[in-house]
């Protein structure tokens, strides 16, 4: 006997959606440091003009250097190039219990995401096309899908050195920590060091209007269109160095370093700094200019990272005494030195310690050991699993005799430690102190750490007292505290970010979020949401924020167009198929709304709410025994919606089932002590 009524759909977002803070802004870069020579080309208004021009004059330069692993560091997948075993084999992610496997069909290859039910069947299935690689593949290949312009890394890696060499498929870096499935868009700061003159779309993570392929030559060398124009033109330089195009054998060590730094560089925390964007960087500039990098204090001097290698080599005895010894001295950029075996990196080697001086500086025992023909770097820079990278060996460039604990990947270290900053500048004054209580923000989100972020925030505050105007800065330390639950000291930063740059969506939409929260006026709310928009109506994440805004204020109709355009903008956002769902079965759109909350369900499986709305549905229609089945799926999703536990006891009562009726209404009001749903089906028992 039917006791109540089913309660109402849940409708918007279970919570606010936020858009993450990027650390970069989109205002001109920082002045050109100083270098060896002031070179030309690294003005403001020159452009890059791609490596197909600069092969027109440096054919044996560009053809050398397309056997470069840098010049391999982003392409297309193709069946000429693969390297990959496509038989089949699956991988297991046991924390979200989800299968992949990648497999080739056609003249395409795909990821395949499912789960299996308890005979076997898929009850769950997802494919996304493998359209991109990243990485030359020394170390490994990671795969990138697209959709309209936007790119989602994969779950699977394809790493050489796995299976004893012959090489095996694993989980991306981070995946088994927390799995991104298909849903972590590729932003503009890794693209940079994978894809160098890549354009990205401002205020769209993950879209790019135009795409390089790989590191070029205008990344060491700078923008290139000052030069070309020069030349073409005949024009004659009276220097004896062409100033029109950075050459870094002309910078100092530092700057000629910091070239390959760049990328090569490793940090546990890196913030751009105040007006830089993750593309602005220009070779001969200080690097310390255009990031502040922060690596977690470690008692551990041999711990070594993915990219690690120029500040391991610079801990080395042949730098340090040299004082002439860079990345180039043993990488020659325009060669495919991988290829020419060890003998190549020994010449080196010999150059500068002649095996006679060997042999009489070594003990006896290892004059043997000492010979022409040895492998100098196979005991001296030997090879080692990189932090936070599987089955993936990287070259120590820590030259030097190594003991039997020498290595350490860092893994598993989850006590906090303190930031070290790598660069002098940040350890003093109001601007070191702002860095690095940003830097504190960031690693605390990374790591979860709440007293980490909170240490960010008083830092932070403290140095804005005195430099108000980093804008950045402000932002950054409203979100924080916005994050944190602390909402009403987080929006005096958030208005002070957008008085400095009123530009820039993100600001003008956590600002909006905040002043939700807050329960300021409606107008208000509106009018950031929509000036947000106005200066990028492709960011789907904030319009379905506003349609959420709308949709509470009882204007559905205007949510259901922001959500619908939402969709089509990115129709992979879960939160836009969810919303417009509810927003079309409140209008009584039954079987548009039960088809966008099912895309919901078959991009996230386990979305309580969207298995909720859709039980509701089907109760509405009399289909009880099927809006019970998706009731329970809703618990099993999320064992504390208290909402999918009281629909789930009033299903079990209309069903007859009063002992389970009573159980999940009592766990209902366990969770929510007022949930009308669940008190009615206590009542009625």
């Amino acid at each position: 006997m039917r006791t109540t009524t089913f309660s109402g759909f849940v409708f918007g977002s279970a919570g606010l959606l936020l858009v993450l803070f990027a650390l970069n802004a989109c205002s001109r870069p920082a002045a050109q440091g100083t270098a060896t020579l002031e070179f030309l080309n690294v003005a403001d208004g020159v452009s890059y003009v791609g490596d197909a021009q600069c092969a027109t004059c440096h054919e044996a330069e560009f053809a050398g250097y397309q056997n470069h692993g840098m010049a391999r560091t982003f392409d297309v997948l193709t069946i000429e190039n693969t390297i990959e075993d496509f038989s089949g084999i699956v991988l297991h992610h046991e924390q979200t219990n989800y299968f992949y496997v990648a497999r080739r069909e056609g003249d395409r290859f795909v990821q395949e995401e499912y789960r299996l039910g308890p005979t076997g069947e898929k009850t769950h299935q997802l494919v996304r096309t493998m359209k991109y690689i990243i990485g030359s593949g020394s170390a490994a290949r990671t795969y990138l899908t697209e959709i309209d312009g936007r790119l989602y890394e994969l779950p699977l890696t394809w790493y050489p050195h796995n299976n004893n060499g012959e090489g095996g498929w694993d989980f991306s870096p981070g995946y088994d920590v927390e799995n991104g499935r298909f849903g972590r868009a590729i932003p503009p700061r890794c693209m940079a060091c994978h894809n160098g003159t890549s354009q990205p779309v401002d205020h769209v993570e993950g879209k790019y209007s135009s795409l390089a392929s790989g590191i070029g030559c205008e990344q060491c060398h700078g923008p290139g269109q000052l030069h070309v124009e020069t030349h073409q033109a005949g024009t004659v330089l009276d220097d004896s160095v062409d100033l029109t195009i950075v050459n870094p054998v002309h910078l100092s060590i530092q700057r000629r370093m910091e070239v390959c730094q760049q990328c090569h560089t490793e940090g546990s925390v890196s913030v751009l700094r105040q007006g830089e964007s993750a593309y602005s960087y220009r070779p001969s500039r200080p690097l310390e200019d255009y990031l502040a990098l922060f690596g977690v204090d470690s008692d551990d001097a041999n711990t070594i990272g993915v990219t690690s290698h120029a500040e391991r080599m610079m801990q080395s005895e042949c730098f340090v005494v040299s004082r002439a010894m860079d990345c180039v001295t043993c990488h020659n950029p325009h060669d495919s030195f991988r290829d020419y075996g060890p003998e190549y990196f020994n010449a080196t080697c010999i150059d500068c310690h002649a095996i006679d001086d060997l042999q009489a500086k070594v003990a006896p025992s290892t004059r043997t050991e000492h010979q022409v023909d040895s492998n100098c770097f196979s005991c001296h820079m030997p090879s080692e699993s990189g932090r936070g990278v599987p089955h993936a060996l990287f070259t120590d460039h820590f030259i030097r005799v190594v003991q039997e604990d020498g290595f350490s990947t860092d893994e598993g270290q989850t006590e906090e430690l303190e930031l070290k900053p790598y660069f002098e500048r940040d350890l003093i004054g109001a601007e070191g102190e702002a860095y690095t209580g940003m830097a504190y923000m960031v690693y605390g989100r990374q790591n979860d750490s709440r007293s980490a972020m909170q240490r960010g925030i008083s830092m932070l505050a403290n140095a804005l007292q005195e430099l108000p105007e980093l804008g950045e800065a402000q932002y950054l330390l409203g979100f924080t505290r916005f994050q944190l639950g602390q909402v009403n000291v987080a929006i005096p930063a958030l208005e002070e970010s957008i008085r400095l740059n009123p530009e820039i969506p993100e600001r003008l939409n956590t600002l909006a979020q905040a002043y939700e929260v807050a329960g300021r006026d409606p107008s208000s709310i509106e009018e950031l949401y929509s000036r947000a928009l106005h200066i990028q109506p492709e960011e789907a994440s904030i319009r379905v924020n506003l349609g959420r805004f709308l949709e509470a204020q009882g204007r559905v109709e205007e949510a259901l167009a922001e959500y619908e355009r939402a969709s089509l903008d990115e129709p992979w956002l879960i939160s836009a198929q969810y919303n417009l769902g509810t927003a079309l079965l409140r209008l009584g759109r039954t079987a548009d709304g039960e088809q966008s909350l099912l895309e919901a369900v078959h991009l996230d499986p386990d979305h309580s709410d969207a298995l909720t709305n859709l039980g509701v549905s089907a109760a509405g229609r009399g289909d009880e025994g099927y809006a019970r089945t998706l009731f329970l799926r809703a618990v099993e999703a999320n064992p504390r919606n208290a909402n999918a536990l009281a629909n789930l006891a009033l299903a079990s009562a209309n069903a007859g089932d009063t002992a389970r009726a009573r159980q999940y209404a009592e766990e209902a009001l366990a969770i929510n002590p007022n949930h009308p749903t669940a008190q009615q089906v206590l009542a009625s028992l």
